[in-house]
């Protein structure tokens, strides 16, 4: 009886512990009954029956990246070319990635390479070098139909590396050096057509200068005439005889004190003047 007791003692706690199934956070069960599937089960704690299920998967949900490989593909110019991509992906239906697809990460590597050969196709070499991100949304959302299928997504496309042929690239670097060239020459004739221009402006303002100069000049000359003749016109005639017969007889005395003359000149305004004078002392009482 006590042998009977413990077989069957034995026998529920081992059901239990076959019953009694805790799944980790990083992984899903794939559960399959009588050898069909019948659920799959996350992380956490969990109950099947023992014999009648079976975990026949446990896979794997991290996020995970595919080698590294290089695709030569052709571009819309005729440019051959090779492309290096990193992936990224995660499983989100563990049992689609079980029973839809065998070998997911070599089927990954296939259809990307059909996908980035068609996408490239359509791009010019400057529109891949120049638009890396662009492409690699547009190659992920051309995978997306795909993985969706298998259980998986991918997480990040990235274009790493894009390299040309040894041809190819002398011929980019004759390019790139005619544009810096003719770039060169540009900056070098827009330099000497600002230089001229200042040039011009600089000449202009002098001679616009020169010209309010003059003018200026000009109207202080004439208002000069001006005020003379309103001096003259209201009397002032005699003061400005008086002046100039005084500077006439400061020119004759600086004469008279030089040893080597010989002969004076005098204005014939002067010798009237000195004849009058003499006249008026000769006839003094």
């Amino acid at each position: 009886m006590e042998i009977v007791f413990i077989f069957f003692l034995v026998l529920f706690i081992s059901f239990v512990i076959l019953s009694v199934k805790i799944v980790p956070q990083s992984q899903n069960y794939v559960i399959e009954r009588l050898g069909r599937y019948h659920r799959t089960l996350e992380a956490g704690l969990h109950l099947i029956v023992p014999v009648v299920d079976m975990v026949r998967h446990k896979i794997d949900i991290l996020e995970r990246q595919l080698p590294s490989r290089e695709i030569s593909t052709i571009t819309l110019d005729n440019v051959t070319i090779t492309v290096k991509l990193a992936i990224l992906y995660r499983i989100v239906d563990a049992a689609k990635s079980v029973y839809r697809i065998k070998g997911i990460e070599q089927a990954i590597q296939t259809t990307v390479i059909g996908v980035v050969r068609s996408v490239i196709g359509r791009t010019d070499l400057d529109g891949v070098q120049s638009n890396r991100r662009e492409l690699s949304e547009v190659i992920e959302d051309d995978m997306r139909v795909v993985t969706q299928e298998w259980g998986i997504i991918l997480s990040r496309v990235e274009i790493i590396d894009v390299d040309v042929d040894e041809e190819t690239r002398k011929a980019m670097q004759m390019q790139l050096n005619a544009e810096r060239t003719r770039r060169a020459l540009v900056r070098t004739a827009e330099g000497e057509k600002e230089a001229a221009q200042l040039k011009a402006d600089a000449e202009l303002y002098t001679s616009q200068k020169l010209a309010e100069a003059k003018k200026m000049l000009a109207d202080a000359e004439a208002y000069s005439v001006a005020v003379v003749a309103k001096a003259i016109a209201d009397g002032g005639e005699s003061a400005i005889n008086f002046e100039i017969k005084k500077i006439q007889a400061e020119a004759i005395k600086t004469l008279g004190t030089q040893e080597n003359t010989k002969i004076v000149l005098l204005p014939a305004e002067l010798l009237e003047t000195l004849s009058s004078v003499v006249q008026r002392v000769v006839g003094r009482p």
